[in-house]
């Protein structure tokens, strides 16, 4: 502790948090969608059946789920610091399999280990960076968790367009451990959360972490957390549960709009739209790519202006058109209103169930179930994930691009109603703030004043 709290003297904490939710974020997106542009390759390399490639590409989803599930016990045990930093250990074992070239057990080894990273920091850094920054700030902050993960992806299709026909496949999934010595670094340089270490009853480390961290004011206005029930009890208390389905819902709503499909097999859905295979395919997809960066900043922008309510019910309507013109596009054989219902539905997703599902979590949950109550909600988030990566090619066949796509747009309807009718505002609130509303039982609606 006391060698970070040195060395943050001379970097500003801030810009190590944002570094940290950058590389963070972009390990998560670079991971999930570097499969999708060497999935053909790999196939014919490995003789695959399309079981066989849902079973590639689900196996770092799995390894995600169980990365999740796991990652609120470890924290609260270890620490933010040192969950952060036993993801990037598993990460970096991970890719190295990959890069050795194994063979196909080598190939779902390294994409199993790299899951548990991933699954591990979707969980910690979001938290971490909520509990570690300014209110007038955190929901920007947090949100940049989103818009790494749109820029890893980005340059996973990036890097497919650019080197498909030159680089081997190894090499080009193999480059996700750059991210992940960067976010290992950038933790090295930061203390643990003072939020983690009130709960330990560590006082002076605490307010040692929050100077260092620039918190040391809001800090001083902050009540103790509550930390001496269990977290059984605390699930039971004021509106914890409800924050638990809340939060679990809006992840299964997320996960089963289609944004994972359309991330995991876009080339193909491309193709099925009318696309030619090959470059014609991943520059389609590279542009989808792009547009959910720029939607993702635009969302950072507003998040903390118009807040999370508008953004989330304005986005779902929008993703619902937006398939919409896919079906359409779809029946009448017109590719390129296809790429453009695609695009609408990746901006709405970008501006809402992309980035809020992860700050409503990270501000919702009072501090001593935290990690709990986030662990809960993310492995939900990638239980469904992984139905999704499993089953995809498999729904396509069965009821067509056209049927499945249909699927997704009915959740998008669902998804407005559900925002309309529980999502709460939380724009400016303190955490602390938050907890108090929770614990005493106001209605989800009310839990931001």
């Amino acid at each position: 502790m006391i060698r970070n709290i040195w060395i943050s003297k001379y970097f500003d904490p801030s810009i190590l948090i944002l570094t940290l939710v950058l590389t963070g974020g972009a390990t998560f997106g670079f991971g999930i969608a570097s499969i999708s542009g060497v999935l053909d390759v790999i196939k014919i390399e490995f003789e695959l059946s399309e079981l066989g490639e849902q079973f590639v590409v689900g196996i770092l989803v799995l390894g995600c789920f169980i990365g999740a599930a796991i990652a609120g016990p470890v924290s609260a045990r270890w620490g933010r610091r040192c969950t952060i930093m036993l993801a990037a250990a598993l990460g970096g074992l991970g890719y190295a399999l990959i890069l050795a070239r194994f063979g196909l057990g080598g190939l779902l080894a390294g994409r199993s280990l790299a899951g548990l990273c991933i699954g591990l920091l979707s969980m910690v850094v979001p938290m971490y960076a909520a509990e570690t920054t300014p209110a007038r700030r955190r929901g920007a902050v947090v949100s940049m968790f989103q818009l790494a993960i749109t820029l890893g992806i980005l340059a996973a299709y990036g890097v497919t367009l650019a080197f498909a026909a030159s680089v081997s496949w190894p090499l080009l999934l193999g480059a996700g451990v750059l991210p992940v010595f960067l976010c290992l670094t950038a933790i090295l340089l930061l203390p643990e959360s003072p939020r983690w270490l009130a709960v330990q009853g560590d006082h002076a480390a605490v307010l040692t972490a929050a100077r260092a961290l620039g918190l040391a004011d809001e800090w001083q206005e902050t009540r103790p957390p509550l930390a001496a029930a269990g977290a059984g009890a605390l699930l039971r208390r004021g509106s914890t549960s409800a924050v638990l389905l809340l939060c679990s819902t809006l992840f299964i709503l997320q996960n089963l709009s289609g944004i994972d499909g359309i991330l995991y097999y876009a080339p193909r859905i491309f193709q099925e739209l009318g696309f030619s295979a090959g470059t014609a395919a991943l520059a389609a997809t590279f542009g989808l790519g792009l547009v959910n960066v720029l939607a993702t900043i635009a969302a950072i922008a507003m998040v903390d202006r118009l807040g999370r309510r508008p953004l989330l019910i304005f986005g779902s309507a929008a993703m619902a058109i937006g398939l919409a013109a896919v079906i359409v596009a779809s029946r009448l054989d017109w590719p390129w209103i296809g790429l453009a219902g695609l695009a609408v539905f990746i901006a709405a997703f970008a501006l809402s169930l992309g980035p809020l599902p992860y700050v409503l979590m990270s501000e919702l949950f009072p501090t001593a179930i935290r990690e709990s109550g986030i662990a809960m909600a993310s492995a939900t988030s990638w239980l469904f994930n992984a139905l999704i990566a499993f089953t995809f090619l498999s729904l396509v066949t069965a009821i067509s691009l056209s049927g499945a796509i249909a699927l997704f747009l009915v959740v998008c309807l669902l998804s407005l109603g559900f925002c309309l009718a529980f999502t709460p505002e939380t724009r400016g609130v303190r955490l602390e703030d938050i907890e108090a509303a929770v614990l005493a039982g106001q209605p989800l609606r009310r839990l931001g004043g």
